[in-house]
C-alpha cells in the first residue's frame, strides 16, 4: 500500500454507515474512543424509502435513511469522524489495520467493525426502482401489517418464498406468488400445499409495470400472460452479502458468503468484528441491525481496555496471564 503522510489513527475503524454501523459508531464515541466510519454512496437497504413502523419509540414510524442520519449527527456529536467513500483495499500492518480509499484517503485503526450490509437482488423491470419500499417490499415483519385486505403478489422461485406467500394470509387472502422464471422451482407438494390454501402459483417472467402513481402498484406486466393486477408487490430474490473486505482480511464466510460472528460480534480473526445484515447473525431487522451495531461497539472497546492492561502490565516487568 502507498505511504500517505496525512494518515489518520483511530482506535476503531467502522466501515458502513447504516444503522449498525451508526449505532457502533455512537457506542464507542461515547466510550471516548476515536472512531472513523466509512460509508460510501453505493445504493443499500438503508437508503430507500421504506417506512420503519416496528422500531420501538416511533409510533409514526420512521426510514432507515431518516433513522442513519439522526444516528451520524448523534455519534458526531460525541467525536466520531465520518467520511464519504468506499474502502478500495485493507489490509493489517503490524499491530493496526490499514484501509484505503480513492482520492488519497487513508485510515489507520486498532480494530475494525464491517458492517457493510447487502445487496439486494430485487424483482426486475423496467423502472423497478420507483417502488422500492413504497408498495414493493422484502421483509413481511417491517410491512406485513400494512398488507391487511390487500392485493399482494410474492416474486420467487423456491420453497421459502412457499413459505413466505403462506404467512402472508395472517394478513390478507389475495395471495399470488410468481415464479419470475420460466420453469417452476417448487416441488408438487408444495404447489399443493399452496393451492389448498387458495394461493394461486403463476409461471412466468416480469416485463414490466404499470402505476396508479408513482410508486405505487396498479398491475404488473408477465411474459406471455399479461398483467396481474395488485396493490404490493413482495421481492423474494435474495440478496447478496458485500463481503469483499472481509474476504480481503480473510475473515471466515457461510457457505452463503455471510461474516461468521459470535455472539459478541468477533469475527475469526482477532480485532475484526461485524454486525448488522452482512454477517445473518439474526433476523435482517434495522431494529437486531443497532443491536449488534452496538454488540460489536462494546465488545471492540472491552478487548481493546484487555490488551491496553496486558501492555501495561508488561511495561511494568509484569507477566501476561
Amino acid at each position: 500500500m502507498d505511504v500517505n503522510p496525512t494518515v489518520e489513527q483511530y482506535d476503531a475503524l467502522v466501515i458502513g454507515g447504516g444503522p449498525a454501523g451508526v449505532s457502533a459508531a455512537v457506542n464507542l464515541a461515547r466510550a471516548c474512543r476515536r472512531v472513523a466510519v466509512v460509508d460510501c454512496r453505493r445504493e443499500g437497504r438503508s437508503d430507500w424509502a421504506q417506512m420503519n413502523r416496528n422500531f420501538l419509540g416511533f409510533p409514526e414510524g420512521i426510514t432507515a435513511v431518516e433513522l442513519s442520519k439522526r444516528g451520524r449527527e448523534q455519534a458526531e456529536r460525541y467525536g466520531a469522524r465520518f467520511y464519504d467513500a468506499e474502502v478500495a483495499r485493507i489490509g493489517r500492518e503490524d499491530a493496526v489495520f490499514r484501509a484505503e480509499a480513492p482520492g488519497g484517503l487513508a485510515l489507520l485503526a486498532r480494530a475494525v467493525i464491517l458492517a457493510t450490509g447487502v445487496h439486494d437482488r430485487w424483482a426486475d423491470f423496467p423502472g423497478y426502482e420507483a417502488y422500492i419500499g413504497r408498495t414493493m417490499h422484502w421483509c413481511i415483519v417491517c410491512d406485513g401489517f400494512e398488507m391487511q385486505g390487500q392485493r399482494v403478489l410474492v416474486v420467487g422461485n423456491n420453497e421459502e418464498t412457499a413459505e413466505l406467500a403462506v404467512q402472508m394470509l395472517r394478513f390478507t387472502k389475495e395471495v399470488t406468488l410468481l415464479t419470475n422464471s420460466g420453469s417452476l422451482g417448487l416441488s408438487p407438494d408444495r404447489v399443493k400445499w399452496l393451492d389448498e390454501r387458495s394461493i394461486r402459483v403463476v409461471v412466468g417472467r416480469l416485463a414490466g409495470a404499470r402505476a396508479k402513481q408513482e410508486g405505487e402498484f396498479a398491475a404488473v406486466e408477465v411474459e406471455g400472460i399479461g398483467e396481474l393486477e395488485l396493490d404490493h408487490l413482495f421481492s423474494h430474490q435474495g440478496a447478496d452479502p458485500n463481503n469483499d473486505l472481509a474476504r480481503a482480511l480473510g475473515l471466515e464466510l457461510t457457505t452463503g458468503g455471510y461474516i461468521k460472528v459470535d455472539q459478541e460480534a468477533r469475527t475469526s480473526v482477532p480485532q475484526v468484528y461485524a454486525a448488522g445484515d452482512v454477517t445473518r447473525f439474526s433476523s435482517h431487522q434495522v431494529s437486531t441491525a443497532v443491536h449488534e451495531g452496538a454488540v460489536a461497539a462494546q465488545t471492540l472497546n472491552y478487548d481493546l481496555y484487555l490488551r491496553d492492561e496486558a501492555a501495561f502490565e508488561v511495561s511494568r516487568g509484569g507477566t501476561v496471564e
